[in-house]
């Protein structure tokens, strides 16, 4: 815990939370002698909140609680995914005091988990239990985040599977519904993501400035920001005719009904089958593609960061092997 003047002639305190998480606080003070008393009462009133003992409750009832919170935040597939993580952590520990749990507890689940399932399964368990463990502190229930600084699995590289531009039209021809017709080729020229698109709605889109707002009104984005995507011609024209037939807020829907994530996924699974393309390509390929093509006609890396809405350009970085003959004009420079 530190004192830090900022440009404004304020001094912050910057401390670390339980979580293990750095942050800050304004002292509303610009003298240091002043700052000091302020900084004086906050490690008193840290120190008091480090002593008080967390709430006792059972793990399967702190669960259900973070759960029940998780539904008003989150989208329900990631709310089904919390559920399965925890409930294989109950069938390993049973329904413990929280209080009894310990550091290592997780690690072991860690470990055993590693035998039944694959290392992206494990990482994603070891973020839930950390979101849980965050949210615990907040009401009380847990003094510190168990699962904090626990290594996470490293995982395998994978080259991302996209539609090329044959494939794709292959795709479409077997499409035979103008619904979710309209859903693919939208979502290929705009690289939303599944809830993205299903919440769509049509207060979101500027026809006059060609672009639309992703606000976490309707659906939480992943980076939980704001996000503008402009809209090329093709996206237009779809907006276009799909505005003349609206009969509701939802810009997609399925025969004027909500569309379900679970049906569209499978129906969209069928299409490819019955196209004879890779089995492996799902929805999601989709984003997929539309970040492929983009590298492929040399749109720069970060822009095609800015566009998927990626707060970190390595996570964009995995489509970068699609560029390269940058790599081979780099090394022709070289030469005796």
């Amino acid at each position: 815990m530190y004192l830090s003047k900022r440009s404004n002639g304020i001094y912050y305190i910057f401390y670390r939370q339980l979580s293990g998480k750095l942050t800050c606080i304004s002292t509303k003070e610009k003298t240091k002698s002043e700052a000091l008393k302020f900084l004086s009462n906050f490690e008193n009133e840290i120190k008091t909140r480090k002593d008080a003992k967390a709430l006792p409750i059972p793990v399967r009832q702190f669960f259900d609680k973070f759960l029940k919170y998780s539904e008003s935040v989150h989208s329900p597939k990631h709310t089904e995914s919390l559920k399965a993580t925890f409930s294989k952590f109950i069938q390993h520990f049973g329904n413990v005091l929280l209080s009894e749990l310990k550091r290592e507890d997780i690690i072991h689940f860690k470990e055993l988990r590693l035998k039944e399932v694959s290392e992206f399964s494990v990482k994603r368990d070891l973020a839930d239990l950390s979101s849980l463990f965050n949210w615990g502190i907040t009401k009380g229930y847990l003094k510190q985040n168990l699962a904090h600084g626990i290594k996470k699995p490293k995982l395998p590289e994978k080259q991302p599977l996209f539609f090329d531009e044959i494939s794709f039209q292959i795709l479409l021809k077997q499409i035979d519904d103008k619904d979710l017709y309209d859903l693919t080729e939208f979502a290929v020229n705009t690289g939303l993501r599944q809830g993205e698109l299903i919440t769509l709605e049509w207060n979101q889109i500027n026809f006059k400035e060609r672009f639309l707002i992703l606000d976490n009104r309707n659906h939480l984005t992943k980076s939980k920001k704001v996000r503008t995507v402009p809209l090329n011609i093709k996206a237009l024209q779809i907006l276009t005719k799909r505005e003349g037939i609206k009969k509701g807020n939802n810009v997609f829907t399925l025969h004027d009904e909500l569309i379900n994530p679970d049906f569209l996924s499978r129906k969209f699974k069928q299409y490819i089958i019955k196209a004879k393309l890779n089995d492996k390509l799902n929805f999601h390929s989709l984003r997929h593609t539309f970040a492929s093509w983009l590298v492929q006609r040399n749109v720069p890396i970060q822009q095609v960061q800015q566009l998927l809405g990626h707060s970190d350009l390595r996570i964009t970085l995995i489509y970068s092997h699609l560029r390269a003959e940058d790599l081979r004009n780099a090394v022709n420079l070289i030469h005796n």
